[in-house]
């Protein structure tokens, strides 16, 4: 035997046949499949996401003696889970027609201390018509006014005890 001339295959050249296949069929995978199921798996995450999370906050309802039973209690729940979907999906950049809603329906202000805070505007969607009038009297908005220019004075009471 030691007459045979024997040459090893190069291992250089030994190629795993399984990982060979996955290379070809990603390549065979156009882009347009791989951004649908890279969408279909996010919807999956937002559904599931938005179906736990109200599965807890109905929980939640419940606890607090809400009556969830009623009619007009599910016409709002639905109402709620579909804003949370929309902002879910708005995290991923995808479309969801409660976003118009809450476009429509929100102005946001940046305040003087760099904090947002939101305004909802329901006249945008109902019929209703936002009242033109001044919330505040005059007298009140003075008094604000006042307080906001000299500053809140608060003189604790030393009578009650506490150090």
């Amino acid at each position: 035997m030691s007459d045979d001339k024997i040459i090893p295959f190069p291992k250089n050249r030994i190629v795993n046949q399984r990982s060979r296949e996955l290379d070809e069929q990603r390549r065979k995978m156009s882009s347009k499949a791989a951004k649908e199921i890279e969408k279909q798996q996010t919807k999956q995450f937002v559904e599931t996401s938005v179906d736990d999370m109200s599965m807890n906050l109905l929980k939640q309802f419940y606890d607090m003696a809400v009556k969830t039973d009623k009619h007009s209690f599910t016409k709002d729940l639905a109402l709620l889970v579909d804003i949370m979907r929309g902002l879910l999906y708005r995290d991923f950049n995808m479309n969801h027609p409660a976003q118009k809603l809450s476009d429509k329906m929100v102005k946001l202000k940046v305040n003087r201390d760099g904090t947002q805070s939101a305004q909802i505007d329901y006249s945008t969607v109902t019929d209703t018509k936002s009242k033109n009038g001044k919330p505040l009297s005059k007298d009140f908005k003075e008094e604000l006014k006042d307080l906001n220019e000299t500053g809140i004075k608060f003189d604790p009471d030393d009578d009650n005890g506490i150090t």
